[in-house]
């Protein structure tokens, strides 16, 4: 923190201290001013009225053309103008400075008051209207510390006088015990309305798992509390280069056509990547696009606060309250605000792993229907070929034999023409078939991936499939397992395994034991594998034979194509796929193990 220079303190204490200072007559009847200040407690007026109340009390006193009044936010460090008397525009309010810095900065540090009869002359002067010509400034102390400044302004040179220093210096007194009064109480009553809004946002936003309806309650939430004209949430894309409009409420048509917003070079953009910066944006207008500026010109949006959303550890995207000109945010809003936020978190992340799991539902029983269907007709396709390769050797051999030969040209001799076509008819669909299966095959989205987060994935999706005594377990290895592969495909391999187990142990769960399904990874040998142990009856001999043929099933409902379909998947996958039952370790059981080259 920088202190004042030796030349300058000086000259400011002789100024505060010049000879006895005492009321003359013609000024003594000011000093009743300063009685409406000493009675701010006694009333019902809120903490910006008290604050209001003493400038005008300033102002009158020392007959000045302007004043602010400045509080120390103690977690910034910084002077902030918190009301303010006789500007022309409310540009005042945007002025935020260091503790040192200025001539209010100055006394903040020194705790001494500083007169100056000509600003310009003073070179720790900072303007902030240009026809102001005189300077007036007294710190606010409470229990001996600094808590602000009472800055009072003319427009004539050296108009301030000792007596105008000894009636502030009073009023600075009275004010400074009344705003840190005000100030406690107005902590406290923001404390109990932080609790209530966070228990009453935990209860609301609980109510629903869609992810949608949690978005809009929480916005609606926000801008219901804040009493504020808008609330809005935007979502940041993968790629993490721009928001997207989730949720809205308040405002005009127009502004729910900001639907995309840039990350790079926007406030909200600044608060996602916590760039540190202040979430309080109070001249909104300077900090948006042209387009942007006019379309919240238009709801009379003039200040914002934003803090970002998360869920799962990962930044989802940004929760943004607007005010007009009339309603300036503080320290306390932000702090408000992102308690809702992490108070929200918990909600957001049951929505997100909601809809995570009907989008992964969706692409894995839609890939897996597809599957099926290839699989079905490439299983019918080759189960009707064989027969259909001895109907058309009994075929030619009959068309070939001394009886056809009698009836050349005759009407059955046209009729067995009509046959060989129809017979190379449906050999060329059955190749078809055949050909569209193989085409599937090679037709795979490879990329690099991680088994675990696949196996992780996957079993979010049998989170209800369990029967009532199941027992899951998931013993992932600790590190990464790179492999080259098709997510949607290898997920649909963890899930029939998985599922496969969890249908397997239904009976012996319902005859009264405890069932367990085991899922494990870990890396050997170049390979990355994990493996689906259960603890049921284990495959008999002929099934486990047949195990990976199409359409053998031991179950009243499907068509037996699941394991098949995890056959061909593996092996695509240039991977391997063993079984082993009864387990060894069990004597009971079934143990699955998935081998994948290590990417």
């Amino acid at each position: 923190m920088r202190k004042p220079t030796p030349l300058s303190r000086p000259r400011a204490r002789r100024e505060a201290t010049r000879g006895p200072v005492k009321a003359t007559p013609a000024r003594s009847v000011t000093v009743s001013s300063l009685t409406p200040v000493s009675e701010a407690l006694g009333g019902d007026k809120s903490p910006q009225e008290v604050l209001q109340l003493i400038l005008k009390s300033a102002r009158g006193i020392t007959r000045a053309s302007s004043a602010s009044l400045m509080l120390l936010d103690r977690e910034t460090g910084l002077l902030r103008v918190v009301a303010a008397e006789g500007f022309s525009d409310d540009s005042i309010f945007r002025t935020h400075l260091r503790v040192g810095q200025g001539v209010t900065g100055w006394v903040a540090e020194s705790g001494v008051p500083l007169r100056l009869g000509n600003v310009a002359r003073d070179p720790r002067y900072v303007r902030v209207q240009r026809n102001l010509r005189s300077e007036l400034a007294v710190p606010l102390k409470s229990h001996g510390r600094v808590i602000g400044v009472i800055s009072v302004d003319s427009t004539r040179l050296n108009h301030f006088s000792p007596e105008d220093e000894a009636l502030l210096i009073s009023l600075a007194a009275q004010s400074a015990r009344v705003i840190e009064t005000t100030r406690l109480l107005e902590e406290a009553r923001r404390r109990a309305e932080e609790k209530g809004l966070l228990l009453e946002g935990s209860r609301v936003l609980a109510g629903t798992l869609d992810f949608a309806q949690v978005l809009q309650r929480l916005a609606q939430m926000t801008a219901e509390f804040w009493r504020a004209p808008v609330a809005v949430v935007y979502l940041v894309s993968e790629d993490g280069k721009e928001l997207s409009l989730a949720a809205c409420h308040g405002g005009s048509d127009s502004l729910r056509e900001l639907t995309r917003l840039p990350v790079e070079g926007t406030f909200m953009g600044r608060v996602l990547k916590a760039s540190g910066e202040s979430p309080v944006v109070e001249d909104l207008l300077g900090e948006v696009r042209p387009e942007a500026r006019a379309v919240l010109e238009a709801n009379g949006l003039r200040s914002a606060i934003a803090v970002p959303l998360a869920a799962q550890g990962r930044a989802l995207g940004v929760l943004c309250v607007f005010a007009g000109a009339e309603r300036r945010f503080e320290q306390g809003d932000v702090h408000l605000l992102e308690g809702l936020a992490r108070s929200a978190a918990l909600a957001i992340e049951n929505a997100y792993i909601h809809r995570r799991i009907l989008a992964l539902e969706e692409t894995v029983h839609g890939a897996e229907k597809s599957a099926l269907l290839v699989e079905l007709a490439a299983g019918l396709a080759h189960e009707i070929r064989n027969p259909l390769t001895s109907i058309r050797l009994l075929f030619d051999s009959l068309v070939r034999s001394p009886v056809a030969a009698s009836v050349q040209g005759s009407e059955p001799a046209s009729d067995a023409q009509m046959i060989r076509k129809q017979l190379d008819r449906l050999e060329r669909i059955l190749e078809g078939y055949l050909e569209n299966a193989r085409a599937r095959a090679s037709s795979m989205q490879m990329r690099r991936l991680d088994l675990n987060a696949v196996i992780d994935e996957s079993l979010l999706l049998l989170t209800g499939s369990a029967h009532e005594g199941l027992r899951i377990s998931c013993t992932l290895h600790d590190d990464e397992l790179p492999v080259r592969g098709d997510s949607t495909q290898l997920s649909q391999v963890v899930y029939n395994l998985v599922l496969n187990a969890i249908q397997a142990l239904g009976p012996t769960t319902r005859e009264g034991r405890r069932g367990r399904v085991e899922v494990r990874s870990g890396a050997e040998a170049g390979q990355a594998w994990f493996e689906v142990a259960d603890d049921g009856p284990g495959l008999p001999d002929e099934v486990r034979a047949r195990l990976f043929q199409p359409f053998l099933t031991t179950k009243k409902q499907g068509v037996g194509l699941g394991l098949s379909i995890v056959k061909r998947i593996v092996e695509a996958h240039q991977g391997t796929l063993q079984v082993e039952s009864p387990r060894a370790d069990l004597g009971r059981g079934v143990r699955f193990r998935v081998g994948l080259p290590s990417a």
